[in-house]
């Protein structure tokens, strides 16, 4: 009871003497759940000095090695012959404030710690969106909570899986991010990251699931093959959910198992998208007609038809005979005589040079021997009133009429 009352004394001296204290500051930052130090020297070599601590609340911690204070993690260390220095371990943001050390020297000697205490980011799993489902046209917004000292920074982010997993930066920084009339490419996970330089970021994932209708398409519109053979029927859905994916051929619904001749398969594509493919093994005539792809999920239906008719060979028949445009190659002799004038062509060294001669006027052609034409062909056009174009070569006209 007198040490208590001591110790009070003392503390009451110091403030009663602050114009004749030593005041010293200080400023100590440690991170939540770290070891924090405050400093108090003292220079006592004999130890008749009394050292005393007290927290921002102002009660007594304890005077030298003494804890008076009920708190196992506080302790004060007298490690060194200058030093009384106060350990709190495993530091809480509650720990934060003044911490006071008042030594009873003449003057008295008072140091103030201010104890700044950090904390790590931390994202609020309860007080943030969950994974969600929304349909497509419709508006999002996704929360993040997190906390921390400072007040840490949230930054969005979609995360990508169509090349190999990377994250794509989205939205501003914020707790909030909006994604307006929201479309099928938009879904996926998105990732909210807190950061306040403190400590590692933590990460919060958020997935979104966007629903539409179904929507096939098929990739024949009219598909053919031969009584016998193998055929198969293939359409692509998009959805989501997926549904109730049928063919249908009449009032018959094809799914599995759709009996010994025909087999039903879905593949699937993308998370979206599935293949829906009808397998005739032996096609018959009864299977010749419309074929129908339908989808269905709670959103809507959709449905598309195709043909399946039989494979004939083609057969060509030969056209009926026309007037020939192709030029007819004939002889000419001088018995031939003709009423129109006709085109001649001279052509040498493939350079051809066409005239214009009037036959009926020519008199006394002569055979000559080809040999002597040093290389030159001639060609008559004749002109018919129907559209053939026949021509002559003259073998026996005489040089000299060129």
């Amino acid at each position: 009871m007198l040490n208590w009352i001591f110790t009070l004394l003392i503390y009451k001296l110091a403030y009663v003497s602050k114009s004749v204290a030593t005041d010293l500051h200080r400023n100590i930052t440690v991170t939540e759940g770290d070891v924090a130090i405050l400093p108090c020297e003292a220079q006592d070599e004999q130890n008749k000095y009394q050292v005393v601590w007290m927290n921002p609340k102002k009660i007594l911690i304890g005077k030298n090695q003494r804890r008076f204070i009920d708190d196992a993690r506080i302790s004060i260390e007298h490690t060194r012959i200058d030093y009384w220095n106060l350990h709190i371990r495993h530091i809480r943001y509650e720990d934060r404030g003044e911490y006071t050390c008042t030594v009873n020297t003449s003057p008295v000697q008072i140091t103030r710690v201010n104890l700044m205490v950090y904390v790590p980011a931390r994202i609020l799993e309860s007080a943030s969106s969950k994974d969600i489902n929304v349909q497509e046209g419709r508006d999002v917004t996704l929360w993040c909570n997190a906390t921390g000292i400072p007040e840490p920074n949230i930054t969005w982010f979609r995360i990508n899986n169509h090349h190999g997993t990377y994250k794509e930066r989205v939205g501003a920084i914020g707790d909030t991010l909006i994604i307006k009339n929201i479309s099928r490419h938009c879904g996926g996970k998105y990732e909210c990251m807190a950061t306040n330089n403190v400590k590692a970021a933590v990460q919060h994932t958020i997935k979104v699931d966007v629903h539409f209708r179904p929507e096939v398409s098929l990739i024949n519109l009219h598909q053919s093959q031969s009584l016998g053979k193998e055929t198969i029927l293939q359409c692509d859905v998009s959805a989501s959910p997926f549904g109730v994916n049928i063919w249908r051929f009449g009032d018959r619904e094809f799914d599995q198992p759709s009996g010994p001749n025909y087999r039903t398969d879905m593949y699937k594509d993308n998370h979206l998208k599935v293949t829906l493919s009808l397998r005739i093994l032996n096609v018959s005539r009864g299977d010749f007609g419309n074929y129908t792809c339908e989808a269905q999920n709670k959103y809507g239906r959709s449905e598309r038809t195709m043909i399946l008719s039989e494979y004939t060979v083609p057969t060509f028949n030969p056209s009926p005979l026309r007037p020939s445009t192709t030029p007819k190659v004939l002889s000419y002799s001088e018995t031939m005589k003709r009423t129109h004038p006709e085109t001649v062509s001279q052509i040498k060294n493939d350079f051809e040079d066409t005239k214009i001669f009037d036959f009926s006027k020519l008199k006394g052609l002569k055979e000559v021997d080809d040999s002597k034409n040093a290389g030159y062909t001639t060609r008559v056009t004749v002109q018919t009133l129907g559209t053939i174009t026949m021509l002559w070569t003259l073998k026996s006209i005489s040089p000299g009429l060129f």
